[in-house]
């Protein structure tokens, strides 16, 4: 394998899948013993035994928890802390029983991270095809639930598979498929992996200068991450690696003598290994060759302590050896990198390896060569038909992308359509609504002026009785002169007469004419009440107008209103053009207020304090504003009734508080209608 892919899978490993199986999946409100266990897994080395005894026992009680959520999560923690413990078999199994307990609870996530599993068990087995096809089923899980965020996530694992699969183009189509969205969310980490992955593709095809671009990019998204995830010394291999690839050697042992430290030695030593291998090369490649056979030592055994295939230092030492005419050792090495090739089965080493072969074995050329082409052909083969799976997977996931965006649109267009069919109802109801609002007003403006009418007829008739009231007076005084005084005059005069001869006869007339005083007295009293009688009820009529106006308006409002009448309020001294004027005023005032006030509370007060009678009608309502309303035609009338009988008018409002009626009405005591 190329070193370049190693160092990427080795950090893709470390960054996308340990670190966020530590931070993704926490918990909470898991019984005290799984949490007891746990505890003691994260204390202890992941290669410890003991963890795989601990772990055993998380699964255990994870099976005997009754909620599906929680029961999932725990079963989740189990398949992360067997794979942090390199027990892939077991991530497998729990990963299984994950995507069983997913369906049967259709938890889409639960079965969507199942495959995610399945897909880093098969990419830790080396088995790329079989990881792609995981995580494709989880992507596809995603896109069909609109979970669109995780559907970019598990993007990045697939486009990391076609990289290594020499699917270069596909790579490249799906990162930037994703990049948009890591761009939009801001992350860090995905987006030093996507530009990371452009970068080493545009290396694949030779594109120097825009590679470098995508690695400073990359580089520049890991200085943001921690120092121990490996994000910015990947990035500084891989730019090294395009200098190196470049064959510009200086740069490339720039940066990778950036890598040749101790720290870096104890923390990443992969990427160490990596850096030595490479300065000593780029130095044999410049003419210095002084540590090149100590350099290659220590690389050979790094290689060997981190299990990594020596393939490619091998056939570096057999170039190495062939520049320096000791062919004896460059076919040695070649020879030796071509059989671990074999063994392995790693057949894009054992190409490098066939090269260097047909260079040190001159005379064996044609048969190394003959098999290059057919390994080179195979493999190629291998790699299209790699490819071809890829691009119908893909094929699978872009249609369902399509029906997904179809179906969307056609959810968009029965939104709209519902919403405009919803919008031409309410304009139809309100339409209706406004009219059968308006055909109410009309008739309470109506009965409002039938009421007027009525009642202007209830006052005339009043007039013309207090014109008959007036001529009965009259009558009544006269009758009083000419009739009672003259009879009370003759009974004194009579009396006197009799004071002179008081005789029993005369005592008994005297006794007849005092009783025939006190049944005169009796018909002036009785006169005298029927007139009080008589100016009560033309108050109480006036009373019951407004009281009859207060429960019609009560009615409207729905609501009850705080209605308070002073009882010592003088209504004989007041005209019937002032109560008629005050009627009309109240209609006006009770008409506004149902008709734009939409109050909660409504007082009418009549208060009566030194000859003044104030009333007030207070309500809570949305208010308006008085410089446009005072335009208006009714407040106009209101105010012009209110001249009329000399009555102060004040009217006042507040937006979204209320507005307030004052009218003052002054009442010469003196007067009587």
């Amino acid at each position: 394998m190329d070193s370049s892919k190693a160092i990427f899978l080795l950090i893709y490993i470390l960054v996308c899948s340990c670190n966020e199986r530590q931070k993704a999946y926490d918990y909470s409100g898991i019984k005290d013993s799984i949490d007891f266990y746990q505890e003691r897994i994260n204390l202890i080395k992941s290669n410890d035994t003991s963890v795989y005894l601990y772990n055993n026992r998380i699964l255990d009680l994870s099976k005997k928890i009754k909620n599906d959520s929680v029961r999932i999560s725990c079963f989740y923690q189990a398949a992360n802390n067997f794979y942090n413990n390199k027990n892939i078999k077991d991530f497998k199994s729990v990963s299984n029983i994950i995507i069983q307990e997913g369906f049967k609870t259709k938890d889409t996530l639960a079965i969507s991270k199942g495959y995610i599993n399945l897909g880093d068990y098969y990419l830790a087995i080396n088995k790329k095809d079989s990881a792609f096809y995981f995580f494709d089923k989880a992507e596809i899980n995603f896109i069909t639930n609109n979970l669109y965020k995780n559907a970019n996530s598990v993007r990045l694992r697939k486009a990391i598979l076609q990289y290594y699969e020499n699917d270069i183009l596909g790579c490249e189509t799906t990162i930037y498929k994703s990049l948009p969205y890591y761009k939009k969310i801001n992350n860090q980490v995905q987006l030093n992996i996507s530009y990371s992955l452009l970068g080493l593709c545009k290396i694949e095809t030779k594109e120097f200068e825009e590679g470098l671009s995508f690695l400073n990019i990359a580089e520049k998204h890991a200085r943001g991450l921690p120092d121990d995830n490996g994000s910015k010394q990947s990035s500084i291999n891989n730019i090294a690696l395009l200098y190196f690839k470049k064959e510009d050697y200086k740069e490339a042992i720039d940066f990778y003598n950036k890598l040749n430290n101790d720290s870096i030695k104890k923390d990443f030593p992969t990427l160490y290994t990596y850096a030595r291998q490479h300065i000593a090369f780029s130095n044999y490649k410049l003419g210095k060759i002084n540590n090149f056979k100590t350099e290659y030592d220590f690389v050979l055994e790094s290689y060997k302590n981190l299990n990594l295939s020596i393939v490619q230092p091998l056939t570096q030492l057999s170039e190495f050896y062939e520049s320096q005419n000791d062919l004896e050792k460059a076919q040695e090495f070649a020879k030796q990198a071509y059989n671990i090739s074999i063994k392995e089965k790693l057949y894009r080493d054992k190409l490098i390896a066939l090269k260097q072969l047909n260079n040190v074995f001159p005379e064996e050329s044609k048969f190394y060569s003959s098999e290059y082409i057919k390994l080179s052909d195979s493999i190629a083969a291998v790699d299209k038909k790699v490819q071809n799976t890829f691009a119908r997977i893909e094929y699978r996931v872009d249609e369902l992308n399509s029906e997904n965006l179809l179906l969307a649109e056609r959810n968009k267009q029965i939104m709209y359509y519902s919403i405009i069919g919803i919008l031409v109802m309410s304009m139809f109801y309100f339409y209706r609504w406004q009219k059968q609002k308006q055909r109410e007003l009309i008739l309470i403006q109506e009965q409002q002026q039938a009421n007027e009418e009525v009642y202007t007829l209830m006052l005339d008739q009043q007039n013309k009785m207090d014109q008959v009231k007036a001529q009965e007076q009259k009558r009544i005084s006269q009758e009083l002169h000419d009739a009672v005084l003259g009879k009370l005059f003759g009974a004194r005069m009579n009396l006197d007469f009799l004071n002179s001869q008081m005789s029993d006869a005369i005592k008994k007339d005297k006794e007849k004419y005092i009783h025939e005083i006190i049944e005169v007295e009796k018909q002036i009293r009785q006169i005298s009440h029927e007139l009080n009688d008589e100016k009560r009820t033309i108050i109480n009529n006036y009373q019951l107008m407004i009281d009859k106006l207060v429960e019609e308006q009560e009615k409207l409002l729905d609501l009850k209103i705080n209605y308070i009448l002073n009882t010592k309020i003088p209504w004989e001294k007041i005209s019937a053009e002032e109560k008629i004027n005050l009627y009309r005023i109240f209609q006006e005032t009770f008409h506004n207020i149902v008709k734009y006030a939409t109050p909660k509370k409504v007082d009418f007060s009549f208060n009566f304090d030194n000859n003044v009678l104030k009333i007030i009608i207070l309500d809570d309502g949305i208010g308006f504003d008085l410089n446009k309303a005072a335009k208006g035609i009714g407040i106009k009338n209101m105010k012009e009734r209110a001249k009329l009988i000399n009555a102060k008018y004040i009217i006042s409002s507040v937006i979204n508080k209320g507005t307030q009626t004052l009218i003052e009405l002054e009442i010469n005591p003196n007067k009587e209608f």
